[in-house]
């Protein structure tokens, strides 16, 4: 099998990830904060262990502001619905997932809220923050974006972003579900109150995890139940990071991320954002010198981007080109990839594209394996 659909979940995981699952279901068994005994102790401290170490690597200062959840979709949910009142406004680009889409159609169509889309120019900074400034207006609550597009790579300027919310006094939430663990990504340094992140694709950890890391604001609650904390009380805590974290926490998967993150510390963030980058590169260049396959980004222009390429074959359907090479053991996804408005955005949205997506662990002779049975596709 040659796995080509690392953006929608990353494989194979490192060796240490793997390792400390096992470990974690064999001696990290008990629910942290929920007894006295030393295993609920031992636990409590690993959990600890990884959310402050989640905060560092992410450059949030107060590790109580590291909250786990479900998944990346739970935490966009938890900010939206946590934040936006009743005549609010909201600001997103032309490239969010459904995560983001969906909750604010949903509350828009309650007529509780409204928002705009500002429009992305991958090669010019300067006219996609022009079109950004053009959205605000004086109701704008929140200004919620991804940080790389998950059918494109394109990275949005969100250092400049956040700059202009933070001077304005809105509130400023990133989607990077697609770049955490591959883009640099300073929570401080790019004026960002809420930042959501996938733990299964770029940081290496299982399925069925989240993280959230917010600014020390209380939140309304998506959620409420136990906590381990002040549980005499019927009203849920008010402290983080137990106000957003009710239920039996996902300690196995916690503490996989950890091994993740120190995989990547180990390993060097800019070493996996260089390897992938140059496999995106080579494909894209193969590609280049084919008339049949179309390719909606020229990535050469591009200064930063997560490593996803998504193309066509002529008119051939998407579905069609992923059946045929996943008959050949290549795995890659075709469709929307749970985007309309990035693929509206290139004119893709009635046929979708084929996306290919590596990771740091591809190895140059499955690419060019891959590339090679493409080009017999045609």
């Amino acid at each position: 099998m040659i796995y080509l659909d690392n953006s929608a979940t990353s494989y194979p995981k490192p060796p240490e990830v793997f390792e400390a699952y096992k470990k974690a279901i064999k001696y990290y068994h008990s629910n942290p904060g929920r007894g006295g005994y030393d295993n609920a102790l031992l636990t409590a401290e690993k959990i600890f262990e990884v959310r402050e170490k989640t905060a560092v690597f992410f450059g949030e200062k107060q590790c109580e502001n590291v909250c786990f959840t479900a998944n990346c979709t739970q935490a966009i949910n938890t900010v939206i619905k946590g934040i936006l009142k009743e005549g609010d406004h909201v600001v997103i680009s032309d490239l969010e997932h459904n995560a983001v889409l969906r909750p604010l159609e949903k509350l828009r169509l309650q007529s509780k809220i409204t928002y705009d889309t500002f429009t992305s120019d991958f090669y010019d900074e300067k006219k996609t923050i022009e079109s950004f400034l053009g959205c605000l207006n004086d109701h704008t609550k929140l200004v919620f974006c991804t940080h790389a597009s998950n059918v494109l790579g394109v990275s949005l300027p969100l250092q400049k972003i956040g700059k202009i919310c933070k001077e304005r006094r809105i509130i400023f939430a990133v989607d990077a579900a697609q770049s955490g663990g591959i883009l640099l990504m300073d929570k401080q340094a790019f004026h960002i109150d809420y930042l959501c992140l996938a733990a299964h694709k770029g940081l290496f950890a299982p399925m069925g995890l989240g993280v959230l890391i917010g600014n020390g604001s209380k939140l309304e609650t998506l959620v409420e139940g136990g906590t381990g904390s002040q549980s005499a009380n019927a009203v849920q805590p008010d402290f983080m990071p137990d106000r957003l974290e009710s239920g039996t926490a996902n300690v196995s998967g916690i503490i996989a991320l950890g091994a993740g993150i120190d995989f990547i510390d180990r390993t060097g963030r800019e070493n996996i954002h260089k390897s992938e980058k140059d496999i995106i590169l080579h494909i894209y260049d193969s590609f280049c010198h084919c008339s049949e396959i179309n390719c909606y980004v020229n990535y050469e222009q591009l200064a930063q981007f997560s490593p996803v390429l998504s193309f066509n074959i002529a008119d051939v359907p998407g579905e069609i080109v992923a059946q045929k090479l996943a008959q050949q053991g290549i795995c890659v996804r075709a469709g929307l990839h749970c985007a309309p408005l990035a693929h509206r955005k290139i004119g893709t949205d009635a046929c979708g594209t084929v996306r290919i997506s590596p990771s740091f662990f591809t190895t140059e002779k499955e690419i060019n394996c891959a590339i090679s049975c493409i080009k017999k596709l045609i």
